[in-house]
């Protein structure tokens, strides 16, 4: 059988998005190869940062030296071509072998323009490899398989589904401390968003609101790119929303557990693993009327136009939801890491 090698290389960042996926996928696959003779090993680009894992017992981590860029080019191609190896590409990275299955979690620098010309080209480099080389494609929401169909020209049938899941959160202990950061931020009084700055995240739609009510308080925790709320930092911070910038889990899970209402206003996901989170934590939770939210959280959410600043917010909570039990059994990490096990199966079969 072929050894199966996943690059690990994402999980030296913070464990959010699409770390968060590969970090729940190994840890969680780990226990189940147990007794199944199936040779899977870890790479990463050993450059001095820590590989955020706890130890595994039946995957093997294999750092490999190399430079930034010499990592994906000729590094660990040599080292697949050297073991005979499949390559699985949890994070949407690809290499130009034929003996390859990639995710694909969003293909937003091919929809929208927000980022650099320079990034959206290699993008696009990227994306036309993984139509040449993968043996197969997957991606983590219909929405997203119609939109990597309709641009990349590759079938729907090659293109499979695997889910983002929620669990995290319950091994996350409660940090209630984050609160001393946020003064005049009182528990069960505030609205809570949560995601990176990037202009598609929309979070200018939570400032506009905001300004709107100024009799509520919200709270955005997320990454450092300010430019999302324009050139002014401080439009983002003061009078009646307040920015903590990045949070750890057991403070997010603070915050989602004590807010009035979970925002999420995005136009443009993959997935968007917040506002499940949100819903295991039993926080109401909103989330804009677009991209894949409304195949993912069906009933169980209110939505609103991302366009719309007018939103009554007492208005939109009121209304009922159906309860989150089917959604969160759904997308689950158990169920994630049993799906890759047999499409491992089959990989080394190859």
């Amino acid at each position: 059988m072929r050894p199966i090698v996943i690059n690990g290389t994402v999980l030296c960042d913070p464990i959010t998005g699409i770390p968060r996926y590969v970090y729940e996928v190994v840890t969680r696959l780990d226990p189940l190869l147990a007794g199944t003779g199936l040779d899977v090993r870890l790479c990463y680009r050993d450059d001095g940062r820590p590989l955020q894992l706890p130890p595994l017992q039946n995957i093997r981590i294999v750092p490999l030296k190399a430079v930034k860029y010499s990592y994906n080019l000729v590094v660990l191609p040599q080292y697949l071509r050297k073991h005979r190896a499949f390559f699985l590409g949890l994070a949407s990275d690809m290499l130009m072998t034929r003996h390859s299955a990639v995710v694909l979690h969003d293909i937003r620098p091919l929809v929208m323009d927000t980022d650099r010309g320079f990034f959206r080209f290699k993008f696009w480099v990227h994306c036309l490899s993984v139509r040449a080389f993968a043996r197969r494609v997957y991606t983590v929401s219909d929405d997203q398989r119609r939109l990597i169909s309709d641009r990349l020209h590759i079938p729907v049938s090659k293109i499979g589904l695997t889910y983002n899941g929620w669990e995290h959160m319950q091994r996350a202990e409660e940090d209630d401390t984050v609160f001393d950061k946020l003064p005049g931020v009182e528990k069960g009084n505030y609205y809570y968003a949560l995601g990176s700055l990037a202009k598609h995240k929309n979070y200018r739609w939570v400032r506009e609101v905001a300004a709107r009510n100024p009799d509520k308080t919200f709270v955005v925790a997320g990454g450092k790119d300010l430019a999302a709320f324009g050139d002014d930092a401080d439009a983002i911070s003061g009078g009646n929303l307040h920015y903590p910038g990045y949070v750890k889990d057991g403070e997010n899970k603070a915050l989602m557990r004590h807010c009035k209402g979970f925002l999420h206003p995005a136009v443009f996901e993959g997935f968007g693993i917040p506002p499940l989170e949100a819903l295991s934590l039993g926080a109401p939770v909103a989330v804009a009327n677009a991209s894949c939210l409304p195949e993912l959280y069906g009933d169980t959410v209110r939505y609103f136009d991302p366009y719309d600043y007018e939103v009554d917010l007492d208005a939109l909570f009121a209304r009922p939801v159906a309860p989150p039990d089917t959604v969160l059994k759904t997308y689950s990490w158990p169920a994630t890491a049993a799906f890759w096990l047999e499409e491992i199966r089959r990989f080394a079969a190859e």
